[in-house]
């Protein structure tokens, strides 16, 4: 049917009749003489598997309601969480209504909740019975095509991309970029990188994300951070010369350009002569974040070392933007003094170290901390950043080995998109999140997880964990931006255990493609198809 998801498979029920008739194709209408229902009974429930992450309503059309007609419909991004009950493991109904009970009568057609979800029970409330012709799944998708592709000749490597490449498109939602689908419907601007990132691979262009980085400038007039966090602040701005070198929109940076002007005068007051950051609350990634009553000494330096990191590469930034508006950059040059006055050495964690290489101050020890351990210690949110800089220090195939070992985890368990948080010793003794668990298992969606994302609570659709699509594209793949606009590109693959790798990159000027082939002395053979307008540089 047009425009509607039908439910995929049948994961349980109990006290029902003809379960398999609420997967058949039929007319989207309640009639007289409905021949091919499914019956709920008192004490009954249903439960429906979409076949993927979905970001959407549901609609039930229901014949016949008897008894109380009273029906609990749970949302779930797992099964377990669909079999779940609020409070339970962390299921809420925080941001968005997952679980609640609704009134509903005979020939009716009711559409519940727009929410992320793959699962949805149908649980019958009191003496109510249930027959049910449909229900089906209304999608919310952004549908504007994907320009950028990537193919090679690993199969888990290509399923990686294309489900890193979905989940960035569930979360482009009413013009904007959101977080995550279930919970955190928010624009948080510093998860915003590896989505503009991503976009830029994968759209090009994308008004989404200006509406994006307009509504967080907007919404934190200075000396407001944004999102209340300091370095968040400083994400906007490395956002924002993402964005810029990607599709060269002059007009939008000149709107910017006094809110980045004001930042950069305001960062003047929180970074002290010897270059030590003052701000009042430092934040990266959540498993690297220093919370009250930590004891891990070494998780509070990094954090310190991490947000030194950050303001470092967002200052240089700005000070390229500025350039390019012909603005004094002054302050930015003396922000950069003070800032390499002094060095931070990263005690723990990979994604601190990845920082730090990218902001150009990392060093050796940082791409060691990188690649020793592979998946372990690896994070969604900074993805980019740690296997760019296991590249940057020429471990071309170990950020391979890493990427299938730490995303392809998630696949194994059943992914259709990636998630908020995700630890590689979560997969030891863990049932599918598309199973039913079982006795001895690991639940890994209501066992897990950490801060504000306890259990049920955790988002399986965060747009953030989209950072592996510009990996591939332009680090594996080698597309380099030189010149805003993609006027200038350099091409340098770094392949690793890939044989052949296929591209199309969006510019404004049409699509790159790109083929790069292994030969059997290791060295490899490119080809393109440049668009004109576009130069190749060494």
């Amino acid at each position: 049917m047009k425009g509607v998801m039908l439910p995929r498979k049948i994961v349980d029920y109990k006290n029902a009749l003809n379960v398999e008739n609420i997967k058949k194709d039929k007319p989207l209408q309640i009639g007289f003489n409905e021949p091919s229902l499914t019956v709920i009974n008192e004490g009954g429930y249903v439960v429906l598997d979409f076949g993927k992450e979905i970001c959407g309503s549901f609609r039930l059309l229901v014949r016949n309601s008897g008894g109380d007609k009273k029906v609990r419909i749970v949302y779930g991004e797992s099964v377990s969480e669909a079999m779940s009950k609020i409070g339970e493991k962390g299921a809420t109904n925080d941001h968005i209504v997952r679980d609640y009970e609704y009134f509903i009568p005979s020939w009716s057609d009711t559409t519940f909740t727009n929410s992320g979800f793959r699962f949805v029970k149908i649980e019958s409330v009191g003496t109510t019975s249930l027959e049910i012709k449909h229900a089906v799944v209304i999608p919310t998708i952004f549908k504007k095509p994907f320009k950028g592709k990537f193919v090679c000749d690993d199969k888990v490597i290509n399923k990686i991309f294309s489900t890193a490449s979905y989940t960035l498109r569930l979360c482009v939602q009413n013009g904007y970029i959101w977080d995550g689908i279930k919970r955190d419907r928010l624009v948080w601007i510093g998860d915003m990188n590896p989505e503009t990132l991503s976009s830029n691979c994968l759209f090009g262009e994308l008004k989404e994300v200006e509406n994006t980085l307009t509504f967080a400038k907007d919404q934190s007039p200075l000396p407001l951070w944004m999102n209340n966090f300091p370095t968040y602040s400083l994400w906007w701005m490395v956002c924002l010369k993402d964005y810029y070198f990607q599709n060269k929109n002059h007009g939008y940076l000149l709107e910017q350009k006094d809110y980045l002007k004001g930042l950069i005068k305001q960062l003047l007051s929180y970074v002290d002569k010897d270059g030590k950051t003052l701000y009042d609350f430092n934040f990266i990634d959540w498993p690297t974040h220093y919370d009250e009553g930590d004891t891990d000494e070494k998780k509070r330096l990094d954090e310190i070392t991490g947000t030194h990191a950050l303001t470092v590469y967002a200052v240089k930034c700005a000070k390229v933007l500025l350039e390019i508006l012909n603005e004094d950059v002054e302050d930015c040059n003396e922000l950069l003094a003070r800032l390499l006055k002094t060095e931070y050495k990263v005690e723990k964690y990979k994604q601190i170290s990845g920082l730090k290489l990218v902001a150009g101050i990392g060093e050796e020890k940082d791409v060691e901390l990188i690649v020793d351990g592979g998946a372990k210690g690896m994070s969604t949110f900074m993805s980019y950043f740690i296997l760019k800089g296991a590249t940057e220090g020429g471990y071309h195939a170990e950020s391979i080995k890493m990427l299938k070992g730490y995303y392809g985890a998630m696949l194994d368990l059943g992914a259709t998109s990636f998630w908020e948080d995700f630890d590689i010793s979560w997969v030891e003794n863990a049932g599918r999140i598309d199973k039913l668990p079982k006795k001895g298992k690991k639940d890994v969606h209501g066992d897990f997880g950490a801060f504000c994302y306890k259990g049920f609570r955790h988002s399986f659709c965060h747009g953030w964990s989209s950072g592996v699509v510009p990996f591939l594209m332009n680090v594996v793949a080698g597309i380099e931006i030189v010149k805003p606009g993609c006027e200038e590109i350099r091409i340098s693959p770094k392949l690793g255990s890939l044989n052949n790798v296929k591209v199309e990159y969006p510019t404004p000027y049409g699509i790159l493609k790109v083929e790069h082939t292994k030969n059997a002395d290791g060295s490899i053979t490119t080809k393109t198809i440049v668009p004109k307008g576009v130069k190749i540089v060494k």
